[in-house]
């Protein structure tokens, strides 16, 4: 644990390395170095995790040995920059003056200060204390980490979930360190969370670039600041926002090398979007205009030659990165990319399977309606029963199999996978009306004509989804420089009046995430309304006594089941005396306690799915031997980090969890011939046990509402293939 602070010394390193070379104004300079850093660190983790997997090498050894060089290089390198006068460290003198804000207004500094006290600092806390509990997370992003910390590499391993092979892998690879020099996963919300401050710091320097002054830029990075999906992703082990800063980082370098021709912000450009690509594809459909636009531009202003060597560049670094995964890609499915429609390993098919002007009408119209829910159910039904109705009227089905994967509906998501960005997003379109009849501003347009076409590309190309509006974040940080135009540059507003109302909408979602919430926001909007339930449930006996006692006068409780209804609407001062007497029987408990400082860990990695909770708890006492081995035999395609970290939770020396079915392709890997034993299994469907497990060997079956454990007699290293 004493070392998981090596990969921050490195950054801070790569940190002054950039900051006495740069010439920019000490605020430029931090943020550029900042983003430099980002990306410098990003490089050096894939190429010790490509190498050393080569090697079966990737261990908390190599990996310590790796970051301790790291170190030892960049400081020699600093010193003798340093000793040899090419570099002048008196330079971060400067430093002391960003760190009291000197230079910045009045209203810019309070507002900086109120973002770094009020949004930074909570979501950098939520970070490392708060588990993991993202669904998605425990499914493949954190499950598959394991297995590479078991297999010490990256190779493709037996899986009953197949997402956790083939979907792009760099942002695991930079969570993979936090997990290997920790022996934990309590630092891999910091991957998140760096790249949301490394986006905030690009962001506003994009703006920058589009010739704001500092009220514009700081306006910019606000308004991505408080962008709900955002702020939830901020501290996830989630994948997103590390996409979405390689893309702002792409944007702003791509804008950089136009303005002059350097080969280090070529460089810088192009590792960008292949390590944007390589965290996620969409980011190339949103890269698609703007590299044409940096392409057209390039050959116009240096040239033929140069172009050509900018493209010859860009392949070999797309190759380098992702020909080990493409490899490992074809070597299990005989396809790059994942597996063929028709094979046994087929997942899902993401792509849409039809295209017309039409077709990308519907797609714009859909994904749009992401962003336009509120929480007002009459609200949301007269939106999606309108977009209905125009999908009618086009002659086209709203629920086009060859067009979604999710059925078409609008509603207001306070989901960590699923927020939606209402007023973010009503602000763009209305900032984008007025900004094509402005004269000239042809950098700001042409960039703006970039980022609608990467959206319409986005909607045009992938089925509708409802949890795209995380895949939505590039759209949105070019909205954030758009809007930030707009109001700073054209009509010249004074940024409070936007920022303010922001930041106090969002900060809803910085304290209230159901997922790792600060304070019981559930409760306390409960108890300010005075909102009690139309029907009250008695979870047992004595409880239902202690109700019936001080709540009869208002529920009808002569009903013989465990539901008791309002008698009657009271007033408001009634409902006030109601909610007190059913806070005091201890009714709204849950939700004044759905706090993470009132959630052990170990429930805590549930709080997304706590369905699973409450089937696997009651197994985890029978789980009490150190070192004891589990093998998983599910039926359905999920992961199992989540039961893996709340064992690692409970015991001083857990055992591994792998899976123990799974499909007979998978026998052909080398990570497939390696033995596992196990003592227990965990299962997911009673007719597996029933039809594999020999009842010669069976000690014990556990069950629970989702869930079976069974306790061996024997160790056996049995698979079952299908």
């Amino acid at each position: 644990m004493s070392f998981c602070l090596l990969p921050l010394a490195v950054f801070l390193l790569f940190l002054l390395f950039f900051l006495v070379f740069d010439e920019e104004g000490v605020y430029s300079k931090i943020r550029l170095s900042l983003v430099l850093s980002l990306i410098g660190t990003s490089a050096t983790i894939f190429f010790y995790n490509e190498v050393l997997s080569a090697f079966d090498a990737i261990t908390y050894k190599s990996a310590l040995v790796f970051w301790i060089l790291q170190c030892v290089v960049l400081f020699g390198l600093i010193a003798y920059l340093h000793r040899s006068g090419r570099i002048r460290l008196h330079k971060l003198a400067l430093l002391g003056d960003a760190v009291l804000l000197k230079g910045i207004g009045k209203t810019n500094k309070i507002l900086t200060i109120t973002c770094l006290l009020f949004f930074v600092l909570p979501l950098l806390f939520l970070a490392i204390y708060a588990p993991a509990n993202n669904f998605d997370s425990h499914s493949y992003h954190l499950n598959r980490i394991m297995f590479w910390v078991t297999n010490q590499n990256l190779d493709h391993f037996p899986t009953q979930h197949i997402f956790q092979l083939y979907l792009n892998v760099f942002a695991e690879y930079l969570v993979l360190h936090t997990v290997l020099l920790s022996g934990a996963d309590h630092f891999a919300g910091l991957v998140q969370f760096g790249s949301f401050i490394g986006s905030l710091a690009a962001v506003s320097l994009l703006a920058k670039k589009m010739g704001m002054k500092a009220n514009g830029q700081l306006l910019a990075g606000i308004f991505l600041l408080t962008l709900p999906i955002g702020i939830f992703e901020s501290t996830s082990t989630q994948v997103d926002y590390v996409a979405c800063f390689f893309f702002i980082s792409f944007v702003y370098f791509g804008f950089d090398l136009l303005k002059k021709k350097t080969l280090s912000a070529l460089l810088m450009m192009l590792l960008s979007l292949t390590l944007g690509g390589f965290t996620k594809y969409t980011i190339f459909i949103f890269a698609i205009p703007f590299t044409i636009y940096f392409g057209i531009r390039i050959l116009i202003q240096y040239g033929f030659l140069f172009s050509v060597k900018t493209l010859l560049l860009a392949i070999v670094m797309m190759s380098l990165v992702f020909t080990p995964f493409f490899s490992r890609n074809y070597q299990l499915f005989g396809s790059v990319m994942s597996p063929p429609e028709g094979t046994a390993l087929f997942a899902e098919k993401i792509p849409v399977d039809k295209h017309s002007v039409m077709f990308t009408v519907s797609g714009i119209i859909k994904n749009s309606s992401l962003h336009l829910g509120l929480p007002s159910t009459a609200y949301n039904l007269f939106v999606e029963n309108g977009m209905k109705d125009f999908h009618k009227k086009l002659g086209m089905d709203v629920d086009d199999p060859a067009l979604r994967l999710d059925w078409f509906r609008v509603r207001y998501s306070v989901h960590e996978d699923m927020a939606s960005n209402t007023f973010h997003f009503i602000l763009i379109i209305l900032a984008s009306l007025p900004l094509f009849f402005l004269r000239g501003k042809r950098d700001i347009k042409w960039f703006w004509i970039c980022g609608l076409a990467g959206f319409i590309l986005f909607c045009s190309l992938l089925k509708f989804q409802l949890w795209s509006s995380r895949t939505h974040m590039p759209f949105f940080a070019m909205g954030a420089v758009m809007v930030s135009y707009l109001y700073s540059q054209v009509l010249k507003w004074n940024i409070t009046y936007m920022a303010v109302p922001l930041m106090l909408l969002s900060s809803v979602f910085v304290y209230g995430n159901p997922n790792k919430a600060l304070l019981p926001l559930v409760y306390i909007a409960q108890k300010t309304i005075a909102h009690i339930p139309v029907a009250i449930y008695q979870a047992d006996s004595a409880q239902g006594r202690i109700l019936e006692k001080n709540v009869s006068r208002y529920y009808d409780f002569k009903t013989t089941n465990e539901w008791h209804v309002l008698k009657k609407w009271p007033d408001f001062q009634e409902r006030r005396k109601v909610f007190a007497l059913l806070d005091q029987c201890g009714y709204f408990e849950d939700d004044r306690s759905a706090t993470v400082f009132a959630t052990n860990r170990t429930k805590g990695y549930f709080l997304s799915h706590l369905e699973h909770y409450n089937s696997f708890g009651p197994l985890l006492d029978h789980i009490n031997q150190n070192g004891k081995n589990i093998g998983v035999l599910f039926l359905n395609g999920v992961g199992f980090y989540h039961y893996q970290a709340a064992i690692t939770e409970r015991l001083d020396r857990p055992g591994r969890m792998e899976y123990i079915r799974y499909h007979k392709e998978f026998m052909a890997l080398k990570n497939a011939q390696k033995d596992y034993c196990y003592d227990y299994i965990l299962a997911d469907d009673a007719g597996l046990i029933k039809n594999l497990i020999p009842i010669a060997n069976i000690d014990t079956v556990y069950n629970s509402p989702l869930l079976y454990l069974v306790k061996l007699k024997k160790s056996s290293c049995e698979r079952y293939l299908f």
